[in-house]
């Protein structure tokens, strides 16, 4: 029932035959099971979204009526209208609420109306223009549902301070149940629904329901608007324009999964529709304190990664030589239009310019590991022994292997005001300084934590002290000032006019949904000046 199609047997400990399907429609009611939710908003617009739950899977077209109110009681009622739901849309309804009335920077609550069924309450709020003091953002990346709860969610809802909130990609994963983080599934009642791999769009749109119906998910939404842009997973691991790690040739066309999960995608996310493919680049003003620019790293302009794989020998071992030349090559990352806009859009103007996207711009590479942790690495990573050995990147799939475009990029932010960088994808906690090709300072990046998905610690287990890992991988890179292996989590970032007071909170866990939270870190970062 994770989507809301009633199915004809064992549905509430009793059995539906089909005979008696007819009388179980008509007793059935409207539902709002997947919540509701706001996102990208601007001074004067924002999306509100929810899915109707129909009483029979082939019902034709629903009146969805939307309501807007400056009270929670709805006594207050500034913006009305009615929408259609219908299964070309999954049943899924978005408006982009003009509310240009009123001030920028305006609370309001939401909520909708199918027949005599009403939704929960959402609260949501456009953003500030003017006179603005202070700003605050949480980060998330990487929730994988049958990893573990969504106490990270749960956590930050609970934070009325919070303003905005920004996911940086992996929002789902589109893995069968056996594979990735599945491990626990079973007894944490989170199996993968469906059960495949996600190919068709009726995979990635009941993967998008089972994500929704998630109750702490559901209460983030609720409580207050997000901006979220893709990473891989939302498609497939490792995902570039035209192809991804995580498709095979007998999984049919990738740019026909690539359309159902990017059709799923817009159904079932807080999101403007885009006018044409391609166009993935957002900007944010948030007054002139913050100039928000989320960046698309993955489905529009990115070329395939390089692999070590294909540059190692068995006997030979690596031919560094050929490698570094094929590194060095311009390869497309987030591509030229984006650059243009990053470039035209970063000014002196706005206190802090943040570049939010998906991927660690920030060069990382491997400490000499222990043996211990050598020996028991999992299948595909045996070259960190070679790349340890001569002292080279470790992941490809961040901007490490796109060199070139990360010069270009750094070299359009050089004298453009603070920039701070945001990145998720790695799954673990990263704080360091962005300096181009001649040690000048760009900005300061901060990597967040997964909400689930695992990282480093679990890959090390019991194998290796992690603090005493993580000292050595941030002494091995000269730009890092600090690292968290262990915990899943998010960040918070609170701007005003002097600093921007960055919070990395760490959950204790995410297999059992009592946890305990802590500030793992916390870094006030100044105009212009590194962290330390």
């Amino acid at each position: 029932d994770i989507h809301g199609y009633p199915y004809p047997f064992l549905r509430s400990g009793w059995i539906v035959g089909w005979s008696g399907m007819d009388d179980f429609w008509q007793k059935s009611k409207i539902d709002f099971k997947h919540g509701v939710a706001s996102g990208d908003p601007t001074n004067t617009h924002i999306i509100l979204w929810t899915r109707v739950t129909p009483s029979k899977p082939s019902i034709g077209k629903l009146n969805v009526e939307y309501q807007v109110s400056k009270d929670v009681n709805f006594t207050n009622i500034v913006s009305i209208g009615t929408l259609k739901a219908d299964i070309d849309r999954d049943f899924t309804v978005k408006v982009d609420v003009d509310l240009s009335k009123h001030q920028p920077g305006t609370n309001f609550f939401y909520r909708f109306k199918c027949e005599d069924s009403l939704s929960p309450v959402g609260q949501t709020k456009t953003l500030p223009q003017k006179n603005l003091k202070h700003f605050k953002i949480a980060v998330f990346s990487c929730s994988n549902y049958p990893a573990g709860y969504f106490n990270a969610y749960k956590d930050a809802a609970k934070d009325k301070s919070i303003d905005l909130a920004l996911h940086l990609g992996d929002y789902l994963y589109e893995y069968k149940m056996g594979d990735y983080a599945t491990e626990n599934a079973e007894n944490l009642s989170r199996v993968p629904i469906p059960f495949s791999e996600l190919k068709s769009l009726s995979d990635y749109r009941i993967r998008h329901a089972q994500y929704k119906s998630d109750l702490d998910a559901q209460l983030l939404h609720a409580s207050f608007p997000m901006i979220p842009i893709w990473d891989d997973h939302e498609v497939a691991n490792n995902s570039y324009k035209t192809g991804a790690q995580n498709h095979q040739e007998n999984e049919g066309f990738f740019l026909s999964r690539k359309r159902n999960a990017l059709k799923a995608y817009f159904e079932w996310m807080p999101v403007r529709d885009i006018q044409r493919f391609g166009s993935f680049y957002k900007n944010f003003k948030i007054g002139d304190l913050v100039n928000l620019q989320v960046l698309e790293s993955r489905l529009s302009s990115r070329e395939k990664q390089i692999s070590y794989d294909d540059f190692i020998d068995k006997d030979a071992g690596l031919n560094k030589e050929k490698f570094l030349k094929e590194l060095n090559k311009e390869r497309e990352l987030i591509g030229q239009n984006q650059l243009d806009k990053v470039r035209k859009n970063t000014s002196n103007k706005y206190t802090w310019n943040v570049i939010a996207q998906q991927v660690l711009l920030s060069k990382l590479k491997l400490p000499d590991l222990p043996e211990i942790i050598l020996e028991n690495i999992p299948a595909g990573y045996e070259y960190f022994r070679t790349i340890i050995k001569d002292d080279l990147p470790y992941n490809l799939d961040s901007w490490d292997g796109y060199p070139n475009e990360r010069r270009k990029l750094l070299s359009y932010l050089k004298n453009k005001g603070q920039i701070l960088f945001l990145a998720g994808d790695s799954h673990n906690c990263w704080a360091g300084n962005i300096k181009d090709d001649q040690d000048h300072f760009i900005g300061v990046e901060f990597g967040a934590p997964s909400v689930t998905s695992p990282g480093t610690s679990e890959a090390t287990g019991e194998l290796f002290p992690i603090k005493i890992l993580e000292n050595m991988v941030v002494n091995k890179n000269d730009d890092l000032v600090w690292t968290n292996l262990l915990n899943r989590g998010y960040v918070t970032i609170d701007f005003t006019r002097e600093i921007a007071k960055t919070r990395f909170i760490g959950l204790s866990q995410v297999k059992n949904k009592n946890y305990s939270r802590e500030v793992l870190k916390e870094f006030i970062v100044e105009k212009n000046k590194e962290i330390i």
